[in-house]
């Protein structure tokens, strides 16, 4: 083999497609569907450490292949196996003189068969429930669960996404056994290890039903919620994804359980309403914002005008690139079905009413809202609802909710079309498995 073959086979063995030039051939790799991307890394050294990159998932959204993610903390099915699909059940072939025998066997095989199951039954009901990551693939419509290997991943627990490093945080939330408040954060990177959790430092308070939010690029604010006592607390802190670690922030000046955690602006930590310990239940009306430039808390009045309403995951934060404002949306039930604005400065919270088709069947149904894109053009939302049965309204008007395999029932993309303000519903398919109402829920893109 003469030098000029040589020096081209070792080009083609550098190349990240031999035979391709690099810019072609990232190109091509840019348009794998994410869930190859494993399987993509174990090809080549050069593909492990370039899909291992936060540039080669830059470039994906920069070309418009990135995949919408939405992540959310279900509860997991507790359903006992059926006997009749038991892997020993067989069918036998008898003659006319042995049915009355084997008659007898089958009634003793049911007897059997029911008290199995209702034994297997009461297991399921002192079984803790049981909660797991699922993910929906907004770009293709694809669903699935990923379980962790740390335990059991706490009630009401927040999940939040950081963007700029792909990674996925559980924080908080509720102990499955013991119903007590946790500190304990868990961390899942979407880019180097998407099947492993990892334990991180937990927080310096164990709470739940707290105000969160991503503020900056790695930066997670926590504020208020409960203690093991269910106190309402007003205790702060702020978690440093990079060097994981936690710093506590000034106190608020009130009690918030229940409440929302909202960024705008880019650093401003808003903690919209909640509840104060001699006060459950009755909802505050205003929100406190923490400013890291200042480093306090400042008082917003008239930002929640619903008392008895838990303002916890019915909200997403949207940008008004027309109006050079940021705004929070309201996603909420038909007896809340109002349209208004809060107008404080430059923050904008409108009130968005549901569908008929949405809240068919319930007075009230729990939302869990997460924006899905947010452009000068066009606005999604993912939107679930909690309705507690299957089934929509079958009338004409409706009918581009109908489902003929999950009637309808529990999630939809909202999108508002920015140039005239008009919005869309289109209901997405949801299968059996993944029907239970998110605690919380975030979004990726990636």
């Amino acid at each position: 083999m003469g030098k000029a073959e040589k020096k081209q086979q070792q080009q083609e063995v550098q190349n990240l497609i031999p035979g391709l030039p690099d810019e072609i051939a990232m190109e091509c790799l840019i348009r794998v569907p994410y869930k190859f991307h494993n399987d993509l890394k174990s090809v080549c050294q050069r593909w492990l450490n370039l899909i291992s990159s936060h540039s080669f998932y830059r470039e994906r959204i920069r070309s418009g292949k990135a995949e919408h993610l939405v992540c959310q903390v279900q509860p997991l099915p507790l359903s006992p196996p059926n006997p009749k699909d038991s892997s020993s059940a067989t069918t036998h072939l008898v003659s006319d003189s042995a049915a009355k025998i084997t008659s007898t066997k089958k009634d003793q095989q049911q007897d059997d068969d029911d008290h199995e199951l209702h034994q297997q039954r009461q297991e399921v009901h002192r079984t803790p429930l049981q909660y797991g990551l699922t993910i929906f693939n907004a770009s293709n419509g694809t669903w699935e669960r990923i379980r962790p290997h740390v335990g059991r991943i706490p009630m009401f627990c927040q999940c939040v996404a950081v963007p700029a490093s792909r990674k996925l945080l559980l924080i908080g939330g509720w102990d499955p056994i013991t119903l007590e408040p946790v500190p304990d954060v868990y961390v899942l990177d979407m880019v180097n290890n998407s099947s492993r959790w990892r334990r991180v430092k937990p927080m310096s308070v164990a709470r739940s039903f707290f105000a969160c939010a991503v503020v900056g690029a790695s930066t997670v604010c926590v504020a208020g919620g409960h203690d093991g006592q269910k106190n309402a607390l007003k205790s702060a802190e702020v978690y440093d994804v990079e060097a994981d670690e936690w710093r506590m922030l000034p106190e608020m000046d009130e009690e918030r359980d229940e409440c929302q955690g909202v960024c705008l602006e880019g650093d401003r930590f808003f903690v919209v309403s909640g509840y104060g310990t001699e006060s459950q239940g009755r909802f505050k009306p205003d929100a406190e914002c923490y400013d890291p430039k200042t480093g306090s808390w400042s008082k917003f009045d008239h930002v929640w005008p619903f008392p008895s309403l838990s303002p916890r995951g019915s909200t997403a934060t949207i940008t008004s690139y027309r109006l050079q404002q940021h705004q929070w949306l309201w996603f909420l039930g038909k007896e809340q079905q109002q349209n208004g604005e809060v107008v404080k400065g430059k923050i904008v919270s409108s009130i968005v009413p549901l569908p008929k088709s949405v809240t068919e069947g319930s007075s009230s149904p729990c939302v869990s809202v997460t924006t899905l894109h947010n452009s000068q053009q066009q606005q999604k939302v993912f939107v679930m609802t909690g309705n507690g049965g299957r089934g929509c309204s079958s009338s004409s008007a409706l009918s581009s909710f109908i489902c003929n395999e999950c009637e309808g029932e529990g999630a939809f993309i909202m999108e508002r079309d920015m140039s005239n303000g008009n919005i869309k519903w289109d209901h997405v398919h949801l299968p059996v498995g993944f029907s239970g109402f998110p605690c919380s829920a975030s979004f990726l893109l990636i």
